[in-house]
């Protein structure tokens, strides 16, 4: 079942525009929409199944794309001087990357990063450090 990206859709004209992998954007009508959809928002991911219309082709059955699981992974690695690693690697709904590096230390104090790509190959990269004794 194809999918693609809602670029437009307007309940009050009663349909709109999903932008394809072939960038030819195809059309869809409120009757397009699933059983129980009663709308669909801008950029929101969609599955549809494709029709010949009466001015060509265009999407039924159109519903919200099922999310992608969340694969998380953890990596705990203790150096010889006790301090202590752990990585955590999750995908979240949208299919963004995120890795999270947290250092502690023997004395308590924890250094994490946070790394984030995106679909597009965006990165963003958040650092925090945390002063945090153990009791």
């Amino acid at each position: 079942m194809p999918q693609g990206k809602v670029k437009w859709f307007s309940s009050e004209k009663a349909f709109g525009f999903i932008e394809q992998d072939n960038d030819n954007d195809i059309f869809v009508h409120v009757t397009g929409l699933a059983d129980g959809v009663t709308a669909i928002d801008k950029d929101m991911l969609v599955e549809y199944e494709v029709e010949q219309g009466r001015k060509g082709p265009q999407a039924v059955n159109v519903k919200p794309a099922a999310a992608p699981a969340v694969v998380v992974e953890e990596e705990v690695i203790v150096d010889d001087e006790g301090d202590v690693e752990v990585i955590e690697t999750a995908v979240d709904d949208e299919g963004n990357v995120v890795i999270v590096d947290a250092i502690e230390d023997a004395e308590g104090n924890v250094e994490i990063t946070e790394i984030i790509e995106d679909a597009e190959g965006n990165v963003e990269i958040i650092e925090i450090d945390e002063e945090a004794q153990a009791d």
